[in-house]
């Protein structure tokens, strides 16, 4: 069985703050590659205005847009197989009507940063991890039936008063 990719590029361009050129300059550290030709290249046109070294960079930009999303689906699974296990893989009628592509798309646009994620990104994606930890807890749901919920992993311990009893009032 393959592993799902909740998202694609289109939404990741969505996530991206500075579109298109914004992606190339993450996904590639060469100046052969902008904007166009990664859109072009992700598209599938015609790229023959640009040269064999641009077209081969940006061929790399474009596996390295997959590697990043494909991890991006894996991280979000993490989450949602112990709720999900049930139904998975989820069907893409569920996964496109929910916001898992928006949030994979996020994750996986933050991760194009390395390590060195700026602040205002990081800010801007929360929600994205926010709502995976969500979906896992239960608080809300993709819109299948989903009748196992995690449970925290631990102990459970309970308390009450102590009771007398009196054999006097019996």
């Amino acid at each position: 069985m393959t592993q799902p990719m909740y998202a694609t590029a289109a939404d990741m361009l969505r996530a991206a703050t500075g579109g298109w050129n914004d992606l190339a300059q993450r996904a590639s550290a060469s100046p052969l590659v902008d904007g166009a030709l990664l859109q072009a290249t992700v598209e599938g046109a015609d790229r023959s205005a640009w040269t064999p070294a641009a077209r081969g960079e940006a061929d790399q930009a474009w596996s390295k847009l997959q590697d990043v999303l494909n991890r991006a689906s894996r991280h979000a699974d993490t989450y949602l197989f112990p709720r999900y296990r049930q139904t998975m893989p989820l069907l893409d009628a569920v996964v496109q009507a929910s916001s898992l592509p928006d949030a994979v798309a996020a994750i996986a646009y933050k991760r194009l940063y390395g390590a060195l994620v700026p602040e205002g990104v990081r800010k801007g994606c929360q929600w994205a991890d926010d709502y995976l930890k969500d979906l896992s807890t239960g608080r809300v749901s993709l819109g299948v039936q989903d009748e196992v919920v995690a449970q925290s992993p631990g102990k459970v311990a309970s308390r009450s008063p102590a009771r007398v009893f009196d054999l006097k009032d019996y």
